[in-house]
């Protein structure tokens, strides 16, 4: 299932109530729910991302196959005295970009998400940093997160971790078929 097979446990202050652990089989339903929650957030924030109505059937089979790509690695939090409650998750990928020249091994963060109850309280950090170190394991040269403009606080975190923009993405409505 991807991950590490060390569980990674914070010592002190607040995140001692914490633990991160690699992903399992058991996880996966609970993953779902939380990535859907994780998606719903964005839409809110981003109406351009809106959600396509069978996406809570659909989330299920991604989760599976997420739990099965060597190339993924996929961590989960919960609270210490709940092991089997998650709070939150963060999941990367690790390639090798652009596949046809093989010139750059990339460790890319695809997602992180805590529960809004959970945060500011450092799992999310943990997540990231323990999706980052596994992906750097793996043999990345480079590691990227593609964060949507409206959520300042996986921004804000990012950027504490040493991430800088590389580029922008522009977007705009097509114009309608027939009109130039």
């Amino acid at each position: 299932m991807g991950g590490t097979p060390n569980e990674v446990t914070p010592g002190g202050g607040d995140l001692a109530a914490f633990v991160v652990r690699p992903l399992v089989r058991a996880d996966l339903a609970r993953l779902a729910d939380l990535r859907w929650k994780f998606l719903g957030e964005t839409a809110h924030l981003e109406p351009r991302l809106r959600l396509a109505v069978d996406v809570r059937d659909r989330l299920a089979t991604t989760i599976s196959v997420w739990a099965e790509q060597d190339a993924r690695e996929t961590l989960v939090g919960a609270a210490s005295q709940d092991p089997e409650t998650l709070l939150g998750y963060a999941t990367g990928l690790f390639s090798v970009w652009p596949p046809i020249w093989r010139a750059q091994r990339v460790g890319e963060v695809g997602e992180a998400f805590v529960l809004p109850e959970a945060r500011r309280r450092g799992l999310g950090r943990l997540l990231l940093q323990g999706v980052l170190s596994g992906l750097s394991r793996r043999g990345a040269e480079v590691l990227r997160a593609a964060i949507p403009t409206r959520l300042e606080g996986s921004l804000g975190l990012a950027r504490s971790l040493g991430f800088t923009p590389l580029l922008r993405v522009l977007e705009k409505g097509a114009p309608a078929p027939g009109v130039r």
